[in-house]
């Protein structure tokens, strides 16, 4: 399953940190959810770290790159059955439902460079996502591009592009795949002066299915999670009985899982 598969990525484990140590907890707005804690710049997981979220810790919060307010939020709290391994952390006084994509204990700029909307109709765009469908199967594909982000995650003076695709055909509550459905998120970023392809997320259904379904996957943000003035990427994930949220990071051409957390059954 998507959930334990993600949870069973290894991330840095703690020992209780010291008085002078920087403690700063990452937070899904969204859902609540602790994603992970950052200790003097190190990414630490959530399941063996929500108890240094002792509660009382001031987080800012964030939609779209812009700040939605200040709150102070609960220690961490496991949800208990059915994910005892997932923690949240409730906001006071709480955001508005669909406010915020992100919460975090610091001051510095969350947004160090710019980050704009790209064009999904470029041509660049589509035949990237094209050519990934295709060679995973997916003949004559239909692209479907739900958002792309452009930004210089790095500070090498290049911008890259992020975007995510999704193509669902299933109707109501259908857990049925139908051929030609796929979800991808993926970073296009210039090397020596040619375009690659990274893949964060990715699922293709060439074929029809009453026993598979499909993980969708949608672009969450791109901010300054951990202060370092290096941009992380926020992917969301969902299937029908669950949903988790994923941060990354791009050295190079490699991708880094630094956090996850979510619920499914």
């Amino acid at each position: 399953m998507r959930i334990s598969i993600a949870a069973a990525v290894m991330l840095t484990l703690a020992a209780t940190p010291s008085a002078a140590q920087r403690v700063r907890p990452v937070l899904d707005v969204g859902s609540g959810r602790l994603l992970a804690v950052v200790v003097d710049g190190t990414w630490r997981d959530a399941e063996h770290n929500a108890s240094l979220v002792r509660g009382g810790e001031r987080y800012r919060v964030f939609a779209n790159g812009a700040a939605r307010g200040v709150a102070t939020g609960s220690r961490a709290n496991s949800i208990e059955e059915p994910c005892p391994d997932t923690y949240l952390v409730e906001l006071t006084p709480k955001m508005e439902e669909g406010v915020g994509d992100v919460a975090v204990v610091g001051s510095w700029n969350v947004r160090p460079r710019p980050v704009t909307r790209g064009d999904a109709s470029l041509p660049a765009y589509q035949n990237a996502v094209r050519e990934m469908l295709v060679r995973h199967g997916i003949r004559n594909p239909v692209v479907r591009i739900t958002g792309i982000l452009r930004a210089d995650l790095d500070g090498d003076g290049t911008e890259e592009a992020v975007l995510s695709a999704t193509r669902s055909q299933a109707a109501g509550e259908s857990t049925r795949v139908r051929a030609g459905d796929y979800s991808l998120v993926i970073v296009r970023k210039l090397v020596g002066g040619v375009a690659r392809t990274i893949m964060l997320e990715e699922e293709y259904h060439p074929r029809t299915s009453e026993e598979e379904i499909l993980n969708t996957f949608t672009l969450g943000g791109i901010y300054d999670l951990d202060g370092d003035g290096q941009y992380e990427i926020l992917v969301h994930g969902q299937y029908y009985e669950g949903d988790w949220s994923t941060v990354y990071r791009i050295r190079g051409t490699t991708p880094r899982m630094l956090a996850t957390a979510g619920c499914g059954v």
